[in-house]
């Protein structure tokens, strides 16, 4: 019998440190659900890049199913309000886990691909959930026209813009099929409402960046 490695017993409880310090955090000062939720979001989403670094593959897809459940099992009694509350119905914070395993399952699988071409392809698929999502979000703020499933313009325009500065970020050169591939995650990013943007977005972002790294 295989027994899980020391690091997906460090990872796990890392992230469970994490989910009980925000829990302290907003009861104690009363800080909103959708800030604790964010910073939970964008944390994780970065800790979660290390992962290809010290867990294999399996034991990747094992501690996202591990953490799927216990997200489930949280929302269903309302263990950590500093996730799950927010006004609006969404099964974000469950699925967020799952999209990781998904994205995971894709390039080291799915896709069979060279092992460090998965990793670089599955962290920005990370990144384009964990930076770009949230900055779809923040930008929603801003007053403009509404599109569906609560998101706007204005959502849109700073997730595509982001996404833009993303891609310079790792040396990809603006061209066609960069706008292209950006502005399709940005649409998909539009069109998944309850959350469902975090179970595709890590897989459709390490999609685009295999189309543009192969395409350069």
């Amino acid at each position: 019998m295989t027994f899980p490695p020391l690091a997906f017993w460090a990872f796990s409880g890392l992230f469970g440190a994490l989910f009980v310090l925000m829990e302290v955090v907003k009861r104690r000062t009363q800080i909103r659900g959708t800030v604790t939720r964010k910073i939970l979001h964008v944390s994780t989403a970065l800790i979660s890049m290390a992962l290809p670094s010290y867990l294999t593959p399996g034991w990747l897809l094992v501690l996202a199913g591990m953490f799927t459940g216990v997200l489930a099992l949280s929302k269903a009694f309302k263990v950590f309000t500093s996730i799950h509350e927010v006004p609006r119905k969404t099964w974000g914070e469950v699925v967020f886990p799952l999209g990781i395993g998904l994205a995971s399952w894709l390039v080291y699988y799915g896709l069979d691909l060279e092992p460090g071409l998965a990793t670089r392809a599955l962290r920005f698929g990370l990144l384009t959930m964990g930076i770009l999502d949230v900055a779809a979000e923040w930008g929603g703020q801003i007053p403009s026209p509404k599109l569906w499933f609560g998101k706007s313009v204005a959502g849109s325009l700073s997730f595509f813009t982001v996404g833009l500065i993303l891609c310079a970020a790792h040396g990809i050169p603006l061209s066609f099929t960069a706008v292209a591939s950006i502005f399709g995650l940005t649409v998909s990013e539009s069109l998944l409402g309850r959350g469902l943007d975090n179970l595709a977005l890590p897989s459709l972002g390490a999609l685009a960046y295999l189309l543009l790294v192969t395409s350069n």
